[in-house]
């Protein structure tokens, strides 16, 4: 008798309940079809580009996407340190067709089957792309300071030739790019077209470097930052894309832990800080602004553990520490510091923007040759 009761009131709310429904012709063009769908699913839960283009696949090419993407995740396993993978491939996948990554294009007419018979060309490139990113000392998504550049490093590995010396060239190509593309403002506005236009000519470089240089090489136009570009920058825990790329110059040249000395890798970045170099209240106590105190050139990843032990201490006083706890002198000190681009005599001599000047340079330095 009860379940006869929850039979009968579970019958009655499906007859109740009011299921919207839109017919459209069957010649509906699809943008009109794909603009109706979201329309009428996103009074409750937007559907993501993403979703449309999973169902497009499925419906023009009978495969699944995100078996696909699934698939890409373990074969570059990397790629997700810095982007949601299923993002990445819309994005590299329009530059593939010479389009810029916008959504129109991504739930435009042909984008789907183009993925499919497009899919072991992005597959490679975000291997290659990952592969590259790590021999770069690049490490996350925390860290990286301009996005454009993932997907288009994806597409144009998906691009460069494989082995020997045609490999080497492309690298160094694309080294400059990657640089570039943090550290100039190229991708600061109109991204999406600046992105397509850089990513048509160094595809064509890649096959033919005789081709015309891509305008982000163009130093009239996007030169590397000036000393005070770089003594400006702000605290690179926050997203903004100089500071960032800063810190990556740091890691690039090895950012030894001041007290461990381990290097910097994915793995060991997970346990350190944002540090200061001249510690917060140490110079506000000498009168400085904030805005002068959380800056890119006074600052070190290290681990928390160094962090919580320099305190409040002035750099002379906790730079003694470490060389007096370390067997290895203060030459093994000089040489962590100098794995973060730190000048040991003027960071332990405290005229901070003395500190600050000094180190500008030494990062000015190692950013023109990575862009050269």
């Amino acid at each position: 008798m009860r379940l006869f009761e929850i039979g009968t009131e579970l019958r009655s709310r499906f007859a109740q309940f009011n299921l919207p429904f839109l017919s459209l012709p069957a010649a509906t063009p699809t943008e009109t079809a794909l603009d109706v769908f979201v329309t009428m699913n996103t009074s409750a839960q937007p559907l993501s580009t993403y979703d449309i283009v999973v169902a497009q696949v499925e419906a023009g090419t009978g495969f699944s996407l995100h078996e696909l993407v699934e698939e890409l995740r373990k074969e570059a396993p990397g790629l997700g340190n810095y982007a949601d993978p299923a993002d990445v491939i819309l994005s590299a996948g329009a530059y593939l067709l010479d389009k810029p990554a916008r959504t129109g294009v991504m739930l435009g007419e042909g984008f789907a089957e183009s993925l499919i018979e497009n899919w072991d060309l992005l597959e490679a490139g975000a291997r290659r792309a990952t592969t590259f990113l790590d021999e770069e000392n690049i490490f996350d998504s925390a860290r990286v300071p301009t996005d454009p550049v993932i997907p288009l490093l994806v597409a144009l590995w998906a691009h460069a030739p494989d082995g020997l010396d045609r490999e080497g060239e492309a690298r160094i190509l694309l080294k400059r790019f990657l640089w570039r593309g943090f550290l100039t403002d190229r991708y600061e506005r109109a991204s999406n077209t600046r992105a397509l236009s850089d990513y048509k000519a160094i595809k064509a470089q890649l096959i033919d470097n005789r081709s015309q240089p891509a305008a982000i090489f163009d130093d009239t136009q996007h030169s590397v930052p000036a000393l005070g570009e770089l003594l400006n920058a702000g605290w690179p825990k926050k997203k903004e894309r100089l500071a960032r790329a800063i810190m990556l110059l740091y890691l690039r040249s090895g950012g030894l832990d001041l007290a461990d000395g381990s290097p910097a890798t994915r793995e060991s970045l997970l346990r350190r800080e944002y540090h200061h170099l001249f510690p917060v209240a140490y110079l506000r106590d000498s009168g400085q602004s904030d805005a002068n105190i959380f800056r890119g050139l006074n600052c070190a990843l290290v681990t928390w553990k160094t962090n919580r032990h320099v305190a409040a201490k002035a750099p002379a006083d906790y730079i003694k520490q470490r060389t007096d706890a370390s067997t290895l002198g203060e030459d093994e000190i000089r040489r962590r510091l100098a794995s973060h681009l730190i000048d040991y005599d003027l960071l332990v001599d405290g005229d901070y923007h003395r500190f600050l000047e000094a180190r500008a340079e030494k990062v000015r330095t190692v950013a023109v040759e990575v862009c050269s």
